[in-house]
Formats: C-alpha cells, structure tokens, sequence
C-alpha cells in the first residue's frame, strides 16, 4: 500500500523550490546561449548536465534493469518486491537525465530530428544514447510502471473504473513479455553506448580510464550502481517512512553486487594488464590517486559483502552500499571531467547557474519518487507478507 503520510511535507517543499529554481534557470538558458548559464566551452563541450546528470546518475537509474534481469532472467523470484522501487527510481531518474540532455544540446530546438530516421548519423554513438534512452523511459519504463497506476483505480475507483481496468489487464499481460524484453535490451545498449563516447574522446581521456573496453565496463558498473542504489533507496524509504526491513532480500541483493563487483575489477585489471598500463597505478601521482580510491570505493563493499553474516547486518549493509554508488559514480564522473584534459590551456569548473540547474534536476527526480510512494504502493513489504495470499493462505516458495 502507499506510503499514508501527506503529500507534501517540508522537505518534498525544499526538493520542490531547489527543483523550481533550476528549472528557471534552465528555461532562461533555452532563451540564450550556453554560456551565459554554464562554464561550457568550445573545448569543454560536456559539462555537468551531461556528465554528472546523465551520464553519472543514469548508472544509477538502472535499478531497473539489474533487479530485473536478476528476478526475470537469472529466476529470482525474491527480488520483485523491490521492483517496483527500483522501476520508480529508474524512471524518474531517466526522466531527469533526459530533462538535462535537452537543455545541454547546443540547439535543442532541432532535437525533433531524432523522430525522422532520415537524418540520422548511423555512425553516431550519441544518437543510439539520443534514441534509445527516450525509447526506453517513454515507452518501456513507463508501461512497467502501469501496474501500480491501475491498482491505485481498481481499488479506489468507482466499479464502471474497476471495470475498465479489469479489461485493460488480459491485453497488457500479453504484450507485458515484450515490454520486458525492450526494457533489459534497450538501457544494455545506450549504457554500453555511454561508454563508446569517451572512445571518441582519445588521449584527452587518461589511460588509466582510456581502453577499448569502455562499453563493457560501463554496462558492468551500471549494473553494480543498479543494484547498490536500490539497496540504498529501500533502506532509506524504510527508515523515512517506517516500513519493514526485509534483510533477506537486502542480503541477497548485496551478494549479488559484491560478485558483480569483484568480476568487474577483474576484468578492468585483465585491461589493464594487456594494454601495459598497470605501471601507472602505482606512480601516486593525483591520477592514480583518484584510481585507487575509486577502486577501493567499490572493492572493500565486495569483499565485506561475501561475508553472510556482515549481509545481515543494515548498518553495514547500509554503508557498503552507498560506498559502492558513491565508487561506481566517481568512474563515471572523473574520466568526463576530473581527469579529462583537452589541452593545458583549457579548463572547465562548472558556473553556479549550472550547478543550480544540475542540483535542481536531482531534486526533481527525489520529489518524483517522494509523490510517487505516497500515491502508490511503490515500497516492498516483508517477503513474508508477500507470500501471503488475500485469503491468508501461503504460497509455497521454490528455491532459485
């Protein structure tokens, strides 16, 4: 059921001014030029609207597709009740980013383009991004969220309303299969494609950062984020809205982000390895400083996570997990930005008016999960209670 508290309270009030407040900046920026609003230049053509609002936080947007890949694919079954929240995160954090896209596009009123095939650039890794992340959010993120709307209309609705919902579901379970299909297809793609554009980037890109395997790796990390930021999410809206913890499925989620993680760094020290660049982490200059904090952000999570007893544990479990989005956001954010050096007489530091609009568009996508727990039953109850029939009869669970 919904979260039974008021819709809006002091802090969904400050997320909506901070959210206003970049919003009108972002609005005055389509009136202008970029450079008014932002520390952008010609060099510096990226700055915090694509590299922290999409490229970083949609790691974190696919909650989605790590929790359902592992419940549809790898047969799960005791990770669909933190689907919902993850899908929520995933689709307001997607709208978010995607909000950002079109303000930090030089000419966003010939963004239209991307609905006529005829000029597209087939060699472009930015139109893939440019297509399939609205395809995915608009289309299939949406209808996986729908469930959760009609239940909110049959259950409260008037019976003609019941009615019509009921007929909707027969038709929806059909096509459902190939909604989910599109769902996993599409964010694999344009999250490998996310990494394929820092290819374009060259030696500009430190070589620590800098390999042929960035699709790859950026897939894998996604899938990390995805899984860490749905524990942080389910266990921060347990706390704020005192549901209960379900540490059984938190545990199993964690399990399965530290064997990600630890065949993630795998493959990024095999790269290492075959290019010759393993030198270079050992060289403590402020590259490879940034490397090894980066690494041990994610590393120390997966080695305490392998341990079952410290999975059972929230505290920890709680603080592994946001040391792995805060590690799996910094491989994102610090090859695009920190680290990245088009020349030694160019350099880039975003303008307040940017970072308004950047911290805005989180605060937007924070509000949009806070209406949409308080208006439908988004939050997970204890699989115990899941399992349970209206009737309260139990459903016999099957091991996976």
């Amino acid at each position: 059921m919904p979260v039974t508290t008021k819709l809006w309270t002091p802090a969904s009030i400050a997320l909506a001014l901070v959210a206003a407040i970049g919003l009108a900046i972002a609005a005055y920026r389509m009136t202008g030029k970029l450079g008014v609003v932002s520390g952008m230049t010609d060099m510096y053509a990226w700055g915090v609207w694509k590299t922290f609002n999409v490229m970083t936080l949609t790691a974190l947007g696919t909650s989605g597709l790590s929790v359902g890949m592992a419940a549809w694919v790898f047969g799960r079954k005791d990770f669909h009740i933190v689907m919902r929240t993850a899908l929520v995160m995933s689709l307001v954090f997607y709208f978010a980013g995607l909000l950002a896209l079109g303000i930090d596009v030089g000419r966003p009123w010939n963004f239209y383009h991307v609905f006529m095939p005829w000029t597209w650039n087939l060699h472009s890794s930015l139109l893939e991004v440019a297509v399939c992340m609205p395809a995915y959010a608009f289309v299939f993120l949406l209808a996986e969220n729908l469930p959760m709307v009609g239940e909110r209309f049959f259950y409260r609705g008037s019976p003609a309303m019941r009615a019509r919902v009921d007929g909707w579901r027969k038709p929806f379970r059909r096509v459902y299969p190939f909604v989910v299909a599109g769902a996993y297809m599409l964010p694999a793609m344009h999250q490998s494609s996310l990494g394929a554009l820092m290819l374009l980037a060259g030696p500009k890109v430190h070589p620590l950062w800098q390999t042929p395997a960035l699709p790859l790796l950026y897939l894998m990390q996604a899938g990390i984020c995805g899984f860490a930021f749905v524990i942080v999410t389910v266990m921060l809206s347990c706390l704020v809205w005192q549901r209960p913890l379900d540490m059984k499925v938190i545990g199993a989620l964690a399990d399965w982000m530290s064997r990600l993680i630890l065949v993630w760094l795998g493959v990024r020290a095999l790269d290492l390895v075959v290019r010759g660049e393993l030198g270079r982490v050992l060289t403590f200059d402020r590259y490879s400083i940034l490397f090894l904090i980066e690494n041990a952000l994610v590393l120390i999570p997966a080695l305490v996570m392998r341990v079952e007893r410290w999975r059972s544990t929230p505290q920890l479990v709680f603080k592994m997990a946001v040391a792995t989005c805060v590690g799996g956001m910094a491989y994102r954010f610090i090859p695009t930005t920190v680290t990245y050096d088009p020349g030694w007489q160019f350099s880039y530091f975003p303008a307040v008016p940017e970072l308004l609009v950047m911290l805005g568009f989180v605060a937007l996508a924070l509000l949009g999960f806070s209406f949409a727990v308080k208006l439908f039953a988004v939050l997970p109850a204890p699989y115990d209670d899941w399992l349970k029939s209206p009737e309260g009869q139990t459903y016999v669970r099957k091991n996976s």
